[in-house]
């Protein structure tokens, strides 16, 4: 690895590095159960990661903001493809593919009982060359992979007495749309989206409970999609969970 920390303040550190080129080696296809054509062999799949990032604490370290950049360089990246005709899924190889975006963390402690928080994520990602199934896939964007996400939320005490707290939790998070293969089918696009979840947090002593939410909005929305319309005619899809409200109790020994 080679990389240079600097740190112009008490309150500020900056690091920039390159990690040595990382490598996946050949892989087989452990999951060919229903076609000859599964039992496929990827080549061994390399990527070269420049990274750098940032740690800041503002205003008697009330504030904290952490950022990070990265791009990352990809040869033969592996993955499964589903092929829709007989739903056989063999893995594969992009030929070149390039990722790069930032991730970042912003904590505001506006008083002793109430915390400000959010994060972000913005992706970049492209095929450079590959072509799977006859199909250039040049230009295209890597599959699963939002170009943004957010999510925002706060940490407020309501009640404090002796070893007794009451915490209350509720946060916002969104994703932008995303593709679920990499020939970008508009059929098994899944658009943006966001969601609303909460707990209230009980703790005394060793003993803690919990009453939480999440999906609070009843949001429907896939986590995955597969295309097997030409084969079956039917789009095989996961759904994410419905609103779904909880409560965990602990005791620590």
């Amino acid at each position: 690895m080679i990389g240079a920390e600097r740190q112009p303040t008490s309150d500020c550190r900056q690091s920039l590095q390159q990690s040595p080129r990382g490598y996946r080696a050949s892989a087989f296809n452990a999951q060919a159960f229903f076609d000859p054509s599964e039992a496929s062999i990827a080549k061994p799949e390399q990527i070269d990661a420049f990274e750098a990032g940032a740690k800041t604490q503002l205003f008697d370290r009330r504030v904290t903001f952490n950022a990070s950049f990265f791009y990352y360089l990809y040869k033969n990246q592996q993955f499964i493809n589903i092929e829709p005709n007989i739903g056989a899924q063999r893995l594969v190889n992009v030929d070149r593919s390039r990722l790069y975006g930032g991730e970042g963390e912003l904590t505001v402690n506006v008083s002793d009982g109430f915390t400000l928080r959010g994060s972000f994520g913005v992706l970049n990602s492209r095929i450079k060359r590959g072509v799977l199934n006859g199909l250039d896939l040049t230009g295209n964007r890597l599959a699963n992979a939002p170009s943004l996400t957010l999510n925002v939320g706060f940490d407020a005490t309501l009640f404090e007495a002796g070893d007794g707290k009451l915490s209350f939790h509720p946060d916002i998070s969104y994703v932008s749309s995303q593709y679920f293969d990499v020939f970008n089918k508009p059929e098994i696009k899944e658009g943006g989206y966001a969601q609303l979840g909460a707990h209230l947090d009980f703790e005394h002593g060793p003993f803690s409970a919990s009453l939480w939410a999440k999906n609070i909005t009843n949001k429907y929305y896939f986590t995955s999609r597969i295309d097997l319309l030409s084969g079956f005619g039917l789009i095989y899809n996961h759904i994410a969970p419905p609103r779904t409200f909880g409560a965990t109790i602990g005791y620590k020994f």
